[in-house]
């Protein structure tokens, strides 16, 4: 007579052994500039989990609002940045440039700051603005209507539109 052992039931792997599950744990952790940097520190596959680009468009989607990091005041001519966070997140004044990189870097004048992107307007090529991004480092120049052009301007805003559905926020960053 042959005796069967009855199989024990396989174990579910730990919480932190599967990247699925980590991954969602690590989508909880807050929206500041210290989160996904300490954690990235922890080993290498955290690492891998949150420099991944799919993790970090779930990440926006989940937080949608970024922390404000600073602002910009334009007391002198030169326009300030204030930090708005504590340590470990405050973004050093001394760290943060206005200004871009490049052929435009001394002949633009600051506009405005909104959804993280730059105005500025070209003193030497008076038909052209630009919006920069200073974290990606894109930039796209924009031609200010000929009605305009005889006119001095002060200041700039930036706008998330789009033509059929209106105001599209979270998704501006890309258009």
């Amino acid at each position: 007579m042959m005796i069967r052992r009855r199989q024990r039931p396989t174990s579910p792997a730990p919480p932190l052994d599967n990247d699925d599950l980590l991954s969602e744990i690590l989508l909880r952790l807050p929206a500041q500039p210290s989160s996904l940097p300490r954690a990235s520190l922890i080993c290498t596959r955290w690492r891998r989990l949150v420099s991944d680009p799919g993790f970090h468009r779930r990440f926006r989607a989940r937080h949608r609002k970024p922390p404000l990091l600073g602002f910009f005041s334009q007391y002198a001519l030169e326009p300030i940045f204030t930090p708005a966070l504590d340590p470990p997140d405050r973004i050093p004044a001394s760290r943060v440039c206005w200004r871009p990189p490049g052929d435009w870097g001394d002949d633009c004048e600051f506009l405005g700051f909104r959804h993280g992107r730059a105005v500025l307007f070209n003193l030497i090529h008076r038909s052209l603005m630009m919006l920069w991004d200073p974290v990606t480092g894109n930039r796209r120049a924009v031609e200010i209507p000929a009605a305009s052009l005889g006119e001095r301007i002060f200041h700039g805003a930036i706008r998330c539109v789009d033509g059929e559905w209106g105001h599209v926020h979270g998704d501006c960053h890309s258009s």
